[in-house]
């Protein structure tokens, strides 16, 4: 049996206190073709003999896991997400300026979703970019990253789902710091009902969101603040492209009497 290696989408995120990030951002579409790869090493081991050739120890390192593409979407916003640096707008251009230190290496989480349905997340990559030029190729960056563990020691360094059902929309959990309880979520109706404490100041709050395995919160972004001043539609994208509008309301809790 073939098995496919193609992958269907890229995403990108920042990670979270040291683990996998939840504003996950689309990337795919300027991902050039056969360029993204997940890589892994072979262990290296040392031995150590005596005098008459006999081992006495053998040290083991484990392999590096990498992942490696070239990014032809040469959008500034993009590229400094992986590269660092600078950004200016002006009514005439976007300037995009890299970083004064060269050597700066960006930590991203990464979900890579394959043609078979298998869905990667590495939590933490460390990227370093550089921009290649060629007058008869593309102009593109290439990304290469050394996959490490979480901070929290509790994400794997990777982990992955087969996905039997790729048009999958639902809103897991929803929460807030300042929520008094997690948010009830109704998969029928599409909403989500959540308290936050008295006296919270409702028009910037963070939100963390933990969705469907293969889907994403495209609009607005999971971990970005947002106004819940009146109830704020989210929507949540599948594997396979399909989309769910779902509807937000906080409420305030009453003072204690």
């Amino acid at each position: 049996m073939k098995t496919s290696i193609k992958f269907k989408k890229i995403w990108f995120a920042h990670p979270t206190a040291g683990g996998v990030g939840t504003d996950w951002e689309e990337m795919q579409s300027g991902v050039r073709e056969g360029t993204a790869q997940i890589n892994g090493s072979s262990a290296n081991v040392t031995n150590y003999p005596n005098v008459e050739g006999k081992y006495l120890e053998s040290d083991k390192k484990t392999g590096e896991i990498t992942v490696n593409m070239q990014l032809a979407d040469l959008s500034p916003a993009l590229i400094a997400e992986f590269t660092g640096g600078t950004i200016t707008t002006t009514a005439d251009y976007v300037l995009f300026e890299a970083p004064s230190n060269p050597n700066q290496v960006i930590e991203l989480s990464i979900k890579i979703l394959s043609e078979k349905g298998i869905l990667y997340t590495l939590p933490r990559c460390a990227f370093d970019a550089f921009p290649m030029l060629n007058d008869d190729d593309l102009h593109y960056y290439t990304l290469e990253s050394v996959v490490l563990s979480p901070e929290d020691n509790v994400t794997p360094v990777y982990s992955y789902y087969n996905l039997i059902d790729e048009s999958l929309t639902d809103i897991v959990t929803f929460d807030f710091e300042e929520a008094t309880l997690t948010g009830t979520v109704d998969t029928a109706a599409h909403t989500v009902a959540i308290e936050v404490v008295n006296g919270t100041v409702v028009t910037a709050l963070v939100p963390s969101i933990i969705v469907d395995p293969g889907a994403f919160v495209s609009s607005p972004l999971s971990g970005v603040a947002a106004d819940f001043t009146a109830p704020v539609p989210y929507t949540v994208t599948a594997a396979d492209g399909t989309t769910q509008i779902w509807t937000v309301t906080v409420t305030i809790a009453t003072p204690p009497q």
